[in-house]
């Protein structure tokens, strides 16, 4: 007799809990193959394709597009015939997922007993429904039990939720003050997991901040020199800023640091694992610019259309993701003269960026029009003070106005 396994949500890395379901690749009643992509997931990271350990034919699907699966949870399970190599499962194991010891203990396939035979009473209250559609139900004051589920095996979907939500009775406006009508927006992959870490650095990292305008004239001459040294790369300021960047750093250690408070320690690193904050369609990521004291202004552009490409188009790595030391946020790709970040923990600070524009700017007495950027700093009060903070921030608007003859790196 065939055995029915359950492929448990594995964990994709970096300590992440859940995962979204984005897309199923396979069906019920689908014959798969080992190591056979059967969905992919969306995480803050990036988006997986998740391959099944085992061969077999679908016997259900433990979700739907949208869904949030928690990790150690199932995913989909598989009927697999008694042959060794379907019950041996993949060799391959997924970061944190032993393919083989990690899934369920196999078991037996539900048999419907004979015409006449007893049968236990089950409750029809209850209908199937993931952990997360339980939790939106509750939240919506929907009851699971007067919904009608279309999803596999009759299972509650998010889109059965909403339909049953617009049929109920309108809200009651006899009170005080009614409730105005809108639009929920559930916070789900990237976005609810920046959410839970943006919350916690705010509420947990004491912060001060320190900014400063600088006349980018030079910068840009020296970005216009770059760029006409030849090379495939297309050279931006911004990326001539990051290299001024971590020239600051050299000068201020103490900001390029993490910081531990379980032990009251903040360590400073000598390579700068420079973070740069990226928007996407599914949210906001932080790839990482590796031992960036190493690269010339034009590796360090090289790179940043590298990461910012992957990050955008869903392929990036998860090793491109995790282990920066300092992080730089450009508010002025977003047309705005600049603006404060939140704190990546555990690093001690993040830098933004302002557009560069034209501004008033006294230069020997007279006010003439010159491009100048705003450059703020947020920094961890615990790991660096007032005059660490200042004396950066000040020194980078220096190295914006003056470049040094070695600026570019080449």
């Amino acid at each position: 007799m065939a055995d029915v396994r359950d492929f448990l949500m594995p964990d994709l890395g970096e300590g992440l809990t859940e995962g979204e379901i984005l897309n199923w690749l396979v069906a019920v009643g689908d014959e798969v193959a080992v190591d056979q992509p059967i969905a992919e997931i969306g995480t803050e990271k990036a988006v997986v394709q998740v391959p099944t350990p085992f061969a077999g034919r679908v016997a259900a699907l433990h979700g739907t597009a949208g869904d949030m699966i928690t990790v150690g949870r199932p995913l989909i399970s598989i009927e697999v015939g008694s042959s060794e190599a379907a019950q041996a499962g993949s060799g391959n194991v997924l970061v944190g997922y032993g393919t083989n010891e990690s899934a369920s203990p196999p078991r037996r396939r539900r048999v419907t007993p004979a015409p006449g035979a007893p049968v236990a009473a089950v409750s029809a209250a209850t209908p199937p429904a993931s952990p997360l559609v339980r939790r939106m139900a509750a939240e919506l004051g929907v009851d699971l039990a007067a919904v009608t589920g279309t999803g596999p095996g009759g299972m509650v979907t998010r889109a059965d939720l909403e339909q049953a939500r617009a049929h109920q009775a309108a809200p009651d406006t006899n009170g005080a003050a009614a409730t105005a009508a809108g639009e929920v927006r559930k916070l789900t992959g990237a976005d609810r997991v920046a959410a839970e870490r943006l919350t916690g650095s705010h509420r947990d990292i004491p912060t001060a901040i320190a900014w400063a305008a600088a006349d980018a004239t030079r910068l840009i001459e020296l970005r216009e020199r770059v760029q006409a040294d030849g090379g495939a790369e297309h050279v931006t300021p911004f990326a001539v800023l990051l290299r001024l960047c971590v020239l600051a750093l050299g000068r201020f250690p103490r900001l390029n640091a993490h910081f531990d408070a379980s032990r009251m320690e903040a360590t400073s690193f000598e390579a700068v694992h420079l973070g740069v904050a990226v928007q996407t369609e599914r949210g906001l990521v932080v790839p990482v610019i590796r031992d960036a004291e190493k690269l010339p202004v034009r590796g360090i552009a090289r790179e940043l259309s590298r990461l910012a490409g992957a990050a955008r188009d869903g392929s990036i790595h998860g090793a491109d993701l995790r282990g920066s030391t300092f992080t730089v946020s450009n508010f002025g790709a977003f047309g705005v003269d600049g603006g404060t970040a939140i704190i990546n923990p555990p690093e001690a600070a993040v830098l933004g960026v302002g557009q560069i524009a034209l501004r008033a700017w006294a230069v020997d007495g007279a006010v003439v029009a010159r491009p100048v950027v705003e450059l703020s700093l947020v920094f961890d009060h615990r790991v660096a003070d007032g005059a660490v903070a200042g004396g950066f921030v000040r020194h980078l608007a220096n190295l914006v106005e003056q470049p040094p003859e070695d600026a570019a790196g080449d």
